[in-house]
């Protein structure tokens, strides 16, 4: 596996940044040290606090299109995708769920944060209305997955749900 480069060291370094310590006390120097590079080189890759932000958005967005690509794709379908990872993701501080938790975290105080939010949430609620054809289902998936998600972040890992997701995905398609 290649290493990751400085722009993603730095991208990765903000994201646990805002995780674990919040948005607002995330500084330019705090992630250049946590990425292990200058604030110099910092700022070549993101000329500003702004540029930074940006740069974890565009992030955010391409691995959740990823990641709905994947689950369009996935023999197990959307639904049964969706809630699988809800509960996979966080256990194993995928990227995904990394970010996720990131933009969650940033969307409280910063707007543009929230709309991309938003998009992706209405991307997963999309895909799950076209594979179970019922919008108030999907948008019980949704929510469902967002609640297992919610649990993760401070550290209930669902157990009881973990082991009935066809009984969940049953009660919910009729």
């Amino acid at each position: 596996m290649p290493r990751p480069s400085q722009r993603d060291r730095i991208l990765d370094a903000y994201t646990d940044l805002v995780v674990t310590s919040g948005p607002e006390t995330v500084t330019l120097d705090a992630v250049a040290s946590a990425a292990g590079v200058s604030k110099g080189g910092l700022l070549y890759h993101f000329g500003s606090r702004e540029a930074l932000l940006d740069g974890l958005l565009d992030r955010s967005r391409e691995l959740n299109d990823a990641d709905l690509a994947t689950a369009r794709e996935a023999p197990e379908g959307v639904a049964r995708y969706y809630l699988r990872t809800s509960i996979d993701d966080p256990a194993a501080g995928s990227t995904v769920y990394r970010a996720t938790v990131a933009m969650i975290k940033l969307s409280a105080t910063e707007p543009r944060a929230a709309e991309v939010t938003r998009r992706c949430m209405a991307g997963w609620r999309a895909a799950l209305t076209e594979e179970l054809g019922d919008p108030l289902a999907a948008d019980a998936v949704a929510a469902l997955g967002d609640g297992i998600y919610l649990r993760a972040i401070v550290g209930d890992d669902s157990p009881g749900l973990a082991d009935a997701l066809e009984e969940v995905l049953r009660r919910l398609r009729t």
